[in-house]
């Protein structure tokens, strides 16, 4: 969907070329418009074509009630603290790295497609060594460099997490003041103001990423797939449908 909504943004923000003639003596062309043909598209002109498409798509909903948003407000900021992406997406990064370097030849042979049997020096097994003590003895200074590496992805994420995390916040918050009223909204606020509820909020963000989630989200493929014959025999019975719509109905004559 978000590669859909770029393209049709740039499409809407950049001037159609296609097809169109060169310039002759009979037709100049201008200074200035000479001077833009074949010039980059501007990213923030391709950004407002994106958020005309955004607004389509996703319009604000009506604003809502003072009480309700104050109330929603104190919410999103228990059930999303300040750091909440930066943490999440720091502590995810960090785990799947520390995995990776955790795995050795032998594992990514394993996870690797089946092909021709090789020959020569390339017939020895995989080696069973981690990857990480491979490059530790490669290079004396991995350990250093890769603490350096995690410091530095955890501080251009916490940057990253400044910019948006307001606007995910307040997002939020208008959400849950429509959705909510002022009695479930208090019932709530009761709940995350208790230990177990602070703790609820806090995790909450994080969970989507915790390996049991994902791992669920991956292992649902294969039932999803093999589900792809019915939904194809489904969509040719629905186009047989809409076609039978769309003709005129003859007893009416």
């Amino acid at each position: 969907m978000s590669a859909l909504l770029i393209a049709l943004a740039t499409a809407a923000a950049t001037p159609a070329t296609a097809g169109a003639r060169p310039a002759t003596a009979s037709a100049p062309t201008t200074a200035p418009a000479a001077a833009t043909q074949g010039a980059k598209a501007d990213p923030m002109q391709a950004f407002a074509g994106m958020m005309k498409v955004i607004d389509k798509f996703f319009p604000a909903g009506p604003e809502p009630e003072p009480a309700r948003l104050a109330a929603a407000r104190e919410m999103s900021l228990t059930i999303f603290p300040r750091g909440t992406y930066g943490q999440a997406m720091a502590k995810f990064a960090d785990s799947t790295a520390e995995r990776v370097l955790d795995m050795s030849e032998a594992d990514f042979a394993a996870m690797a497609p089946q092909g021709k049997p090789a020959k020569g020096k390339a017939a020895r097994p995989p080696s069973s060594e981690p990857l990480r003590l491979k490059l530790s003895r490669d290079d004396p200074m991995f350990d250093a460099k890769k603490a350096a590496l995690k410091a530095f992805v955890g501080t251009m994420l916490v940057k990253v997490g400044d910019i948006a995390e307001p606007r995910f916040r307040e997002g939020m918050a208008r959400s849950l003041a429509r959705k909510f009223d002022a009695a479930q909204l208090a019932e709530v606020r009761a709940f995350l103001a208790t230990p177990t509820g602070a703790a609820y909020g806090r995790e909450l963000v994080g969970l989507w990423f915790q390996p049991d989630v994902i791992r669920a989200t991956f292992e649902a493929m294969p039932d999803m797939m093999k589900l792809a014959p019915d939904l194809m025999k489904n969509g040719a019975a629905f186009e047989a449908q809409m076609k039978g719509i769309a003709k005129p109905d003859a007893t009416k004559n």
